[in-house]
């Protein structure tokens, strides 16, 4: 489990990570592509202060692809994990969802001269991926054996959104947790030999078309699209559209996804050593970097640093940030906050 919200501790080396013995190994070049995509995700989250057409366009394009990719990736080193007891998963994952839960509350009450609520059922910001991926990870066994499983999931994410309660309560971000479901479900089931034909020279040029298209039709529909609608979080009721006509909205939104997350996953191969340090170790990048935008989400950016030369240098931030926050000492430093077995360790050796 080196990828998709791992840290890099001995605990979770590539050797007991939950490779299966057995198995041949599997891509490691995955790594890489996790490294850029939390990159991205650093940056999509960087920009959302931002004001502007360019930003807006840019943060729409990122919106589309790059979370259909991540829940993939999720779901595709979810194979090669033997840590799918509750015990493990809460360890791991409940844990880090728990405390970083009350250091959102405690920053957001800091910056702000309100009282947030502490709701455990409801993550704040980023936190709902956690208990996605324990919900998806602890279903896996059976999804992976469930009969037309990317099929089924597609439908319940379609008609999930018809629940007006699930949107509006956000409780346990359950309607995201069904809707991003068949990307995981497609991730879990990928098999390794689908690589190379992913990796052709003919797919590739498809795919940067694809991905291409997708930048022109966000700069171009951005003044006027709703990209709210990607989040998969509200009911269709919130857009004020029929269930009819949100399924097929959502249907769109999750074909598109899938179709830009595997035009993205085609230019994975080569292997890129500081993406890869940081894909195998995505879990303190999306816990802290929140704590770092938590000013600009609430306030904005100083009016000065607001426009469209932000963004090569939000970029660049965002690189920077994800590798210093993987590195051995940074990640040594801040373990306590994401792995109980921490402070295990650290109680048993008195």
């Amino acid at each position: 489990m080196s990828t998709a919200l791992s840290t890099p501790t001995p605990a979770t080396s590539h050797a007991a990570a939950g490779d299966a013995p057995e198995r041949a190994p599997r891509d490691r070049s995955i790594d890489t592509v996790a490294g850029a995509l939390i990159v991205l995700v650093v940056f999509g989250h960087a920009i959302e202060p931002l004001e502007g057409r360019v930003s807006e366009a840019v943060l729409q394009w990122l919106f589309l692809f790059h979370m259909p990719a991540f829940v993939f990736l999720t779901g595709y080193v979810t194979r090669w994990s033997t840590h799918i007891s509750l015990r493990s998963l809460a360890t791991r994952l409940l844990f880090p969802l728990a405390v970083f839960t009350v250091i959102h509350v405690a920053l957001a009450a800091a910056l702000t001269a309100e009282s947030p609520a502490l709701t455990p059922l409801t993550p704040p910001w980023t936190l709902w991926y956690l208990a996605a991926v324990f919900a998806w990870r602890v279903a896996a066994p059976w999804l992976s054996r469930l009969p037309a499983a990317v099929t089924v999931t597609t439908c319940a994410a379609l008609l999930v959104g018809t629940l007006d309660v699930v949107g509006s309560t956000l409780a346990l971000a359950l309607s995201r947790i069904v809707a991003f479901a068949p990307f995981f479900v497609a991730g879990l089931l990928w098999r390794d030999a689908w690589w190379a034909r992913l990796r052709t020279r003919p797919v590739r040029i498809a795919a940067a078309i694809a991905l291409a298209g997708a930048l022109v039709w966000s700069w171009v529909s951005s003044p006027t699209f709703d990209r709210s609608v990607l989040f998969l979080t509200d009911s269709y009721q919130v857009f004020g559209l029929t269930n009819a006509a949100g399924i097929v909205q959502r249907a769109a939104v999750l074909a598109l996804g899938g179709a830009l997350a595997l035009a993205l996953l085609s230019f994975s191969g080569p292997q890129s050593r500081r993406l890869a340090v940081i894909g195998a170790a995505t879990l303190p990048v999306y816990l802290l970097h929140p704590l770092l935008l938590y000013p600009a989400h609430l306030h904005g950016y100083p009016e000065a640093l607001s426009g469209p030369v932000m963004l090569p240098v939000l970029a660049l931030a965002s690189a920077l940030f994800a590798w210093a926050v993987t590195q051995p000492r940074v990640v040594a430093w801040t373990r306590p906050l994401m792995d109980l077995r921490w402070w295990r360790d650290r109680a048993r050796s008195r």
